[in-house]
């Protein structure tokens, strides 16, 4: 058990400030340039976006980026949209649904090829259900039939793939089991810590952490590939609006190189934690978006598939 005065830490930024080492920004003959970009939430999927202004990798491109978390996926690229920033780092989900209602982003970069929305269920739920973290897999998505389970917010990645696992089941979501926006961060904790759901879906580490203070266990482990179908899945992506690249490029390369280089700083750092998941050359794959593409189908949320062109480009990596 973490002592009872560690518990209001964000166990969130206690992992993040695991990875990063603080370094002065370079100084710079002219002021940076300002960009506004969105987050959806605060966790390891997201630590290079805070690597990269930690090491200074924004500051060397002779940028500074404004960040904006939203608590979920769904206002951050909302916001992308209507033009109150030009950049947002997300889920592919997110770039696809818009583009079926033609609304049309890029996908610059993969910065995770793989699924982190790992599983954690309530401790009581799982000895009612006979389940445990070695059980198969199948019987832990037989014993989600009844069960009220937390998302972040409604319409994110989260609440997805939820969907997704729950028809895997063979259950019809919001019928045979509830899915409920809990939020991010600690108000996530206290759900499933107060029962308020009986699981939760969520990037690390915040379901890592509800095991080891002792309410929960970890049903799902994505992270290490539990569901083989998720092993090569375009999670978090790097995304801008076609108008932005039509006027700067350039900053669309800056960004992805600042990004790149903190992916890459991860990749040698100890201790990895989930690391080993973020892209070394953020390259976009035919495979990981097709898988990105089947979850939201199963899902039942997209009824037109894109094509690779219609929402992705590597023309802004190092060449």
């Amino acid at each position: 058990m973490i002592p009872a005065s560690n518990k209001n830490r964000s166990s969130v930024l206690v992992a993040l400030a695991m990875l990063i080492v603080l370094t002065s920004a370079p100084a710079h003959g002219q002021a940076p340039r300002k960009v506004k970009m969105t987050l959806p939430v605060v966790a390891l999927t997201t630590a290079p976006v805070y690597l990269a202004e930690a090491k200074g990798y924004f500051a060397q491109e002779g940028l500074s980026v404004e960040l904006n978390v939203t608590s979920g996926g769904g206002p951050d690229i909302k916001a992308l949209i209507a033009g109150d920033v030009d950049f947002t780092y997300t889920a592919s989900d997110q770039v696809m649904l818009p583009w079926q209602e033609g609304k049309r982003l890029v996908i610059v970069m993969a910065a995770i090829p793989r699924a982190l929305i790992n599983w954690a269920m309530h401790k009581d739920v799982a000895q009612a259900k006979g389940i445990t973290e070695k059980s198969p897999l199948a019987d832990k998505l037989k014993a989600l039939r009844g069960l009220t389970i937390g998302s972040t917010q409604a319409g994110s990645l989260t609440a997805n793939l939820a969907a997704y696992t729950l028809r895997k089941a063979g259950l019809v979501p919001q019928q045979d089991a509830h899915v409920i926006p809990v939020g991010s961060g600690l108000t996530w904790l206290a759900a499933l810590e107060q029962r308020k759901v009986d699981a939760a879906l969520m990037s690390p580490p915040l379901p890592d952490t509800a095991v080891a203070r002792g309410y929960a266990i970890l049903l799902i482990d994505n992270a290490r590939g539990e569901d083989p179908a998720l092993a090569e899945f375009l999670q978090q992506v790097f995304v801008t609006r076609p108008d932005v690249i039509q006027k700067d490029p350039e900053l669309v390369r800056k960004l992805v190189r600042a990004l790149l280089r903190a992916n890459q700083w991860a990749l040698a750092a100890k201790p990895k934690a989930t690391v080993p998941a973020y892209s070394r050359d953020g390259r976009i794959t035919e495979r990981a978006l097709k898988a990105a593409a089947d979850v939201m189908e199963v899902a039942g949320i997209l009824k037109k598939r894109p094509t690779f062109a219609d929402v992705a480009s590597n023309d802004f990596l190092p060449k």
